[in-house]
């Protein structure tokens, strides 16, 4: 049965998405059975995964708001992983689903339908703290919180922090925050020194992952091109720290 992990930070361009995917195609490189799972309206993860989100008609919103079961929208990609695909049509959702029965837990319905078909579920966030985000953190087992080594992404991390706890005393008692995953890492400045120190210091009650995800083009690159980082021409420093994460993750299972 897959554990489910929620990547979310309220901060935009923390890596996200880049972290959801090259986590994901670095355990299906070890033979792990993953799901991703696009919860962004702006369908990043979707297209980083090879497919066209507005070219897509069924996608994760008809098993929000109209019951298609998820076997019936998942794709598989070139890469060894499944998706469920997200496009624009999510960005209505929120409202659409204000008024439902059981509004925060319609993702752990839909995830309840196939996780024994799977060893791990990954589920890419919105940047933001909204009813989707909400569904994510009640669906999960654990968060792992991307972290860019910049002050404002600090910020977003505060404020996940304290819905993670609300969410644990109202909706997930289970919920565990696996880590913070330093992302966007620049050895050379200051800044981003200062940053990975003050994660330590200010989440010492929280587990820093050692695997330092190191900025780099390639990462932009090789989204342009729909692929993992992997496939980049020459060898991506970054690209070892999901590798890392994906074998520690595979081993505390």
């Amino acid at each position: 049965m897959a554990t489910v992990f929620a990547l979310a930070n309220q901060k935009g361009g923390v890596g996200k998405t880049t972290s959801t995917y090259n986590l994901g195609v670095a355990l299906a490189e070890i033979g792990q059975k993953v799901l991703l799972i696009d919860l962004d309206p702006q369908g990043g993860l979707t297209f980083c995964a090879g497919f066209e989100p507005e070219g897509l008609r069924k996608t994760i919103y008809e098993c929000l708001l109209r019951n298609k079961r998820p076997q019936e929208v998942i794709l598989s990609n070139d890469y060894g992983v499944d998706l469920l695909p997200a496009n624009i049509d999510l960005a209505i959702a929120e409202f659409q689903l204000i008024n439902m029965p059981a509004r925060e837990r319609r993702v752990t319905r839909i995830i309840n339908e196939i996780r024994e078909k799977y060893d791990f579920i990954f589920m890419d966030c919105q940047p933001s703290l909204g009813l989707l985000t909400l569904n994510a953190l009640a669906a999960a087992d654990q968060v792992i919180i991307p972290v860019s080594c910049e002050y404002l992404s600090v910020r977003g991390t505060r404020a996940l922090l304290k819905l993670i706890a609300k969410v644990k005393g109202q909706l997930n008692s289970q919920l565990v925050i696996a880590g913070l995953l330093p992302t966007m890492f620049d050895s050379r400045t200051i800044h981003g020194r200062e940053i990975l120190k003050l994660l330590r210091t200010e989440f010492s009650n929280l587990h820093l992952f050692p695997h330092t995800v190191a900025r780099s083009i390639r990462f932009a690159e090789t989204a342009a091109e729909r692929k993992p980082v992997f496939e980049a021409k020459t060898q991506v420093p970054g690209a070892l720290a999901y590798r890392q994460l994906a074998r520690q993750l595979v081993k505390s299972k």
